[in-house]
């Protein structure tokens, strides 16, 4: 673990939600009913 943040530990920590929220999408897209059931919350978090 990191005692302080920096550019590097950023860019780190962004790749690995980006990947994460890529593999983790389609279950994201299936969960999503709430307000409206359109099925695209992982898929507006990945592309955002």
């Amino acid at each position: 673990m990191h005692d302080s943040l920096d550019a590097d530990v950023i860019r780190a920590w962004a790749a690995v939600s980006v990947a994460s929220l890529g593999e983790c999408r389609a279950e994201i897209d299936a969960l999503n009913v709430f307000p409206v059931p359109d099925g695209d919350t992982g898929t507006n978090l990945f592309l955002t």
